[in-house]
Order: C-alpha cells, then sequence, then structure tokens
C-alpha cells in the first residue's frame, strides 16, 4: 500500500535533502509513519515531480531493471554535470548506454589491468607512509594524492610528478566541493579546468601530437566510439577519461573511514596486520585487508541515494509507480537494514571473508548495483577495492599511529558527500 505524504510542500522537501543530508530518508521515512526498519516504499512531492524512496533487495531488482527504470536527467543537471561530466556515461540509457559502458569496462573491469594498477597504487601508498615518517600527514588529502597519481599512471597519462599532484589534486577539490549549491558552482571551475586538460590529451593523442602507448587506456578512450560506430567528440572522450580516474580519488574518502575504523577495531585492525606479515609485507591480495575494505564501503556513508524516472506505469510492494515519477534508491537504508543484513550496526569484516562474487551480494550498492556489463554498477570497483584495501594493509601496521582524537573520528550526517573533517591525523614512528 502506498504511502505519501504530499501537503508537505516541495521546495520544503528540497530543502531538507539539503540539510539532512544521508539522514533524508530516515526522517522521511518516519514523518510517513514507516517503521524504521520497513521496506515499505514511500512517495513525496520533490521538484515539483512525485517522488518514491525505495530500500532493500527487492527495490535493488526493481531499480537495475532497465525496462522499467531509466537514469538520463534523474540527477539534476547542475550536480551531475560537475560530478560526472556533461554526456558521460552515467547520463546514458538504452543502446548508447550499453556501447559506451563496455568499452569503459574493457579498461578498468579487466583483471589484467586491474592487477597493474595493484602494483602501481601500492607503490603510491608506501610512498605515502614514508612521508608520514618524516613529517605527520592527513589520511584523506595524502592518500587522495596517491589514488591520483596511480589512476594517472595506470591510465598512461604521460605526466611529471608535479602535475601529476596538481590533477589529483584538482580532482580532489572538485569532490570536496560537491554537495550545496555554492559548492557546486566551485566544483562547476574545476570542472572546467579539468575538462579542457582532459580534451586536448584526446585531441593530442588523435592528432598524433602526443605518442602514447597504443595499449593504454589513454588511446583507447581517444578511440571511443558511440553506438553507430563513430568517434566521440574529444571532450566527451576526455569526460571519460576522467570517468576511469577521477573515482579512484573519490576513495581517499573510504580511506579516511577506515583510518578510523581500525582505531576504533583493535583487533580487527591486528588481524590484518598479522596477514600482511605472512604475506611477506605486501600490502596487495591480502583476504584480511579486502573484507575490511569493504566493511568499510558498506558501514560509512558515501552515497546517499541514488536517482531514476520510471519509463512505464508499475508498482513495487503494492506502491504504484507512475510513468516519469522519480525513485531513489536508499543506499545507506539498504547497507543498514536488518532485513539485509545480520546485525548491520556492528563492523564485522568477518562477514566478508570466503565472499569471492561481491557482486552476487544483491544489498550491497556503495557503487551501484546488479552488473557491471549490463546494467549501471560502476566498473571501477575492482580498482576502489585495490585501492582501500592496500592502504588498510598499509595502515594496520603498528608503526602507524592514526590520531583516536574525536575531531579525527567523528564525521557529518548531514553533509553530502561526508568525511571527517581533519582528513584523520596521522603519522609513523621510527
Amino acid at each position: 500500500m502506498a504511502t505519501s505524504f504530499s501537503k508537505i510542500p516541495t521546495t520544503e522537501n528540497f530543502q531538507r535533502f539539503i540539510t539532512k543530508g544521508y539522514l533524508f530518508a530516515a526522517e522521511m521515512r518516519r514523518k510517513a509513519g514507516i517503521a524504521p526498519a520497513s521496506h515499505q516504499p514511500f512517495t513525496f512531492p520533490l521538484l515539483g515531480k512525485p517522488a518514491t524512496i525505495i530500500r532493500g533487495e527487492e527495490a535493488v531488482d526493481f531499480f537495475y531493471d532497465e525496462s522499467k527504470i531509466a537514469r538520463g536527467g534523474a540527477m539534476p543537471g547542475p550536480i551531475s554535470d560537475a560530478l560526472f561530466g556533461k554526456g558521460a556515461v552515467h547520463t546514458l540509457d538504452g543502446e548508447a548506454h550499453k556501447v559506451r559502458k563496455t568499452q569503459l569496462a574493457a579498461m578498468a573491469y579487466d583483471d589484467d589491468r586491474v592487477e597493474k594498477f595493484k602494483v602501481l597504487v601500492e607503490e603510491e601508498i608506501q610512498r605515502v607512509i614514508d612521508g608520514w615518517a618524516q613529517k605527520p600527514g592527513n589520511v584523506y588529502d595524502d592518500v587522495a594524492i596517491a589514488y591520483g597519481r596511480a589512476a594517472f599512471r595506470w591510465a598512461g597519462i604521460p605526466m611529471n610528478d608535479k602535475e601529476l599532484q596538481k590533477r589529483a589534486e584538482q580532482y580532489s577539490h572538485l569532490l570536496d566541493n560537491f554537495g550545496s549549491p555554492l559548492h557546486n558552482a566551485l566544483a562547476q571551475v574545476d570542472r572546467i579546468k579539468l575538462d579542457k586538460w582532459a580534451k586536448k590529451l584526446i585531441t593530442d593523442v588523435r592528432s598524433g601530437a602526443l605518442t602514447v602507448d597504443q595499449d593504454s587506456v589513454l588511446a583507447h578512450i581517444a578511440r571511443l566510439v558511440d553506438e553507430n560506430g563513430e568517434l566521440v567528440p574529444a571532450k566527451t572522450a576526455g569526460i571519460e577519461l576522467q570517468n576511469l580516474t577521477r573515482p579512484t580519488v573519490a576513495v581517499s574518502r573510504f580511506a579516511a573511514f577506515a583510518a578510523v575504523a581500525l582505531v576504533q577495531n583493535p583487533d580487527e585492525a591486528f588481524k590484518v596486520r598479522e596477514a600482511v606479515v605472512a604475506n611477506g609485507g605486501r600490502l596487495i591480495n591480502v583476504a584480511e585487508a579486502v573484507a575490511f575494505a569493504q566493511e568499510v564501503r558498506r558501514a560509512y556513508p558515501f552515497v546517499p541515494m541514488l536517482p531514476a524516472f520510471s519509463m512505464v506505469e508499475t508498482e513495487i510492494s503494492g506502491c504504484p509507480i507512475h510513468k516519469g515519477q522519480r525513485v531513489l534508491m536508499d543506499i545507506v537504508g539498504t547497507h543498514n537494514s536488518p532485513s539485509v543484513w545480520e546485525k548491520p550496526a556492528e563492523f564485522n569484516p568477518e562477514r566478508w571473508m570466503g565472499v569471492e562474487d561481491y557482486e552476487a551480494v544483491k544489498g550491497f550498492l556503495p557503487q551501484g548495483g546488479a552488473d557491471v556489463l549490463t546494467g549501471h554498477r560502476c566498473p571501477g570497483e575492482k580498482i576502489a577495492i585495490a585501492a582501500l584495501s592496500a592502504t588498510v594493509a598499509a595502515m594496520s601496521d603498528e608503526k602507524v599511529e592514526i590520531s583516536d582524537d574525536p575531531a579525527d573520528t567523528t564525521f557529518s550526517w548531514t553533509s553530502v558527500l561526508t568525511r571527517p573533517s581533519t582528513g584523520v591525523r596521522v603519522s609513523v614512528k621510527a
């Protein structure tokens, strides 16, 4: 049975989303009179149209059914354009999405390319650890640079150390400015600069002015085609090059949360540390570190909700969904649902040990759900897990001293995208 409360003005609901952030869905559920643990969908006015919030495993099946759901235009343009770029794969549906996604997945989702990334990110994380031994730093800022450097090197983009630093900082700054209308305007400035840089890279590769490895990610993206087999515009290819490298920088938010989790769960940190020793000190392919990273991605907030539009008259759990209606997939609510997870409030990496196919865990949506090749799941998820788990492995070392000050271990549930405001201060003892 549908639940709605349309007497609340649309503008008030949108303002509530801006101010409540990750708590928005839970508050709206409470106002609708729905029990906190219930997966009952509910409808309310938002941006001039009805919107329905859904969560849980049935909701995942519904949201990723491309015969019913489309994403084009569901996220407000200024936000989507700043975060993903105009015309990015995230905004496509149907054949156009399938063709674009297949080409991007051939880069980010390919196991051999992921293995190459692992080696690079291990090098960059070790570089950060060595830096902390010389001077205290903070996890978020320093790891963001490491991830950016690794991603650019992985993509085969010719850059010196100074430019690697500059572009990684721009990526991080763009993500920091994502959210409120004022900050989003600042993000648009970074987007313009980055689009210009990436477009020139593509143009130079296409013209022969820049010579790169023809099997590099950069070279392949320079050859990106649309559903008609035509080269996409250089600006669009540049945007997709960013979409293969920038999300890795965003994982630095999870790295900051991982630092918090290591401090607050010393027994789990010890397990990771022992596993790293057993792995010969290598930071990659450590099962315990991967499990810890996966639990961080479940337990800590990143994307609060994902938007889409219904393409048909349909229903979910007795709640009618009309054609053209906005549907919001409640990520945080799904990750914290006792119907999906056993004791979801507990931080428990053990729930991931032995899980070979995390994509088959239907209620796990930190980077989207369903199938990578046929749906809207992020193809860079393997790279994200590799980066985060290597960082967890490195920070588990007993020489790494992570601050346990409340200023470092607390974060806002009302600011999107959130993270500990200090970035989590850290040092390495001699």
